[in-house]
């Protein structure tokens, strides 16, 4: 889109104050201004005098005003990206490509487009870990310093009265949790024990119980005549969004996939605190080692452990705020990549992560939050599209771009990456809050080649536009307008070869 300079100042100034215009008012006509570089909005630039500002006072079409030009200012993303094990899952209908294969290409595709050398980028990966912690256990020794392994629970003793069998006794979970040692377990006769097995009745057979017989061999299920202890594992998919427990013999629900062992792994592996995740991996740069600096990173990266997405996307807003303020020339939104709902760390439920990305869409510095989802067809649950799109919204983006694994995720997650940067190109104006214009007086236009030109009014905000044409303000904390925001029919017509906006301003103060 190219984007030229106000129109006749004048004649501007005269419709403002109710007069008419004609062919023989003088006005002065500012040029062309410059294409704007791909990503970015438009800010408003060196002050100039508006012609008639020194008129005099008694004038209707006198004021005192002043008009910005519009400039392009540049795009900067930062990336926050799952790296959690299931990144490693192996696509359908691939020849052994993962997720991560396919992202990690779409990424390195995009940094190095020449359509982004002008986009700056950052990024930074989730779940971050304890060094010398390893993911997985089967017992504390394992874990080391990040222990207690989520196998061992506290237990207790547990006797029942069952139908048709009588009394049967077996070893239950006292409480939720993981444990070091007995002190940590502090009911009476509890005890912390290391517990991978749950005793399993003959299909023919299978008493109702009011606690879950746990085991590690079949010693412990001797109070459950005719059982045998079979390891609990962890079924492949997830159904309805959540983890379905299996045995060998139990096998795991339609949709579930097969059963495989159990995750066990070290309470304290991840890293959940915001600071952490606010340190990028490669920080925002426009050098021109920016896009190798990416790839090499992305290629040191081996997938593993679980989905802290709360402080992990805290931690990136934290940091694209901070990098707008220090940068008030640029916009900045920040890309959230992930492949699973949050599993691990605070905040965890969607509601309280969605917030994050709404307060940070707002205050002198918004940042916009943009999500990117990679799912196979049972990943999502009931309600987890609804979730992203939720967060996807409260960062201020329409809604979540959610790839199904069944498709060419490479290609699809590059497409998304592109439509987020040209999302950002041409659709916001950015309004300079040491101007002190009459915001009232502030008027969009949309020209087409043949010289049609199209005033958009103002919808009221985002829930305004519909399918409508038009703009809004997009205010601060304390519901000061900050931006220029177009509708998203708008934004798109914007994005078509020969297209110009206007930016037209009117005076901040009006002489009685």
């Amino acid at each position: 889109m190219m984007v030229r300079r106000s129109t006749e100042i004048s004649c501007l100034l005269g419709l403002l104050a109710g007069l008419g215009c004609s062919s023989g008012d003088d006005a002065e006509l500012l040029g062309p201004a410059e294409s704007p570089q791909a990503g970015g909005g438009f800010l408003f630039g060196e002050e100039s005098t508006l012609p008639g500002s020194q008129g005099d006072p008694g004038s209707r079409a006198a004021c005192l005003g002043q008009t910005r030009e519009a400039e392009s200012i540049g795009l900067d993303i930062y990336v926050m990206l799952d790296i959690s094990a299931s990144m490693l899952d192996v696509l359908p209908q691939s020849l052994g490509t993962t997720k991560w294969d396919a992202v990690r290409r779409s990424l390195a595709a995009f940094v190095q487009a020449p359509e982004t050398a002008d986009i700056g980028v950052g990024i930074q990966y989730f779940p971050l870990t304890q060094e010398d912690v390893p993911f997985s256990c089967v017992v504390n020794d394992d874990c080391g310093a990040g222990g207690p392994c989520t196998s061992s629970v506290c237990v207790e003793d547990v006797t029942e009265e069952v139908e048709d069998v009588g009394e049967v006794g077996y070893l239950a979970p006292a409480r939720q949790g993981t444990c070091f040692t007995d002190d940590d377990c502090p009911g009476e006769g509890e005890r912390c024990q290391n517990m991978i097995g749950v005793c399993v009745f003959p299909a023919d057979g299978v008493p109702r119980l009011e606690g879950v017989p746990l085991c590690n061999d079949n010693s412990d299920c001797d109070g459950l005549p005719g059982t045998e202890c079979e390891e609990i594992g962890a079924c492949r998919n997830l159904v309805g969004g959540e983890v379905a427990l299996c045995t060998p013999s139990l096998g795991c629900p339609p949709g579930g996939g097969g059963c495989l062992p159990f995750p066990y792994g070290c309470e304290g592996q991840t890293i959940c605190e915001v600071a952490d995740y606010a340190t990028p991996a490669v920080p925002i740069s426009l050098t021109s080692t920016r896009a190798n600096d990416i790839v090499a990173s992305l290629d040191a990266q081996v997938p593993n452990g679980l989905t802290p997405t709360g402080p992990a996307l805290g931690g990136a807003l934290a940091e694209a705020r901070e990098w707008a303020a220090q940068n008030p020339g640029r916009q900045v939104v920040t890309v959230l990549a992930t492949d699973g709902l949050p599993t691990e760390c605070t905040p965890l439920e969607f509601p309280d992560i969605t917030r994050l990305a709404a307060d940070a869409n707002s205050g002198d510095a918004p940042v916009r939050t943009f999500v990117i989802g990679v799912f196979g067809a049972s990943d999502l649950g009931a309600d987890g599209r609804d979730n992203l799109d939720a967060l996807a919204r409260a960062g201020g983006s329409d809604e979540a771009f959610v790839i199904s694994t069944a498709g060419d995720v490479s290609r699809d997650f590059l497409d998304a990456l592109n439509e987020i940067r040209d999302t950002a190109v041409s659709c916001e104006f950015q309004l300079d809050a040491e101007a002190s214009l009459d915001l009232g007086l502030v008027n969009l236009r949309m020209s087409d080649p043949s010289g049609t030109a199209i005033d958009l009014s103002n919808v009221g905000g985002e829930s305004g536009c519909g399918d409508e044409q038009g703009w809004y303000y997009v205010t601060d904390a304390n519901g000061v307008p900050r931006q220029i925001s177009v509708c998203p029919r708008t934004c798109d017509e914007f994005r078509n070869e020969g297209i110009t906006a206007e930016l037209e301003i009117g005076c901040a103060t009006r002489l009685r």
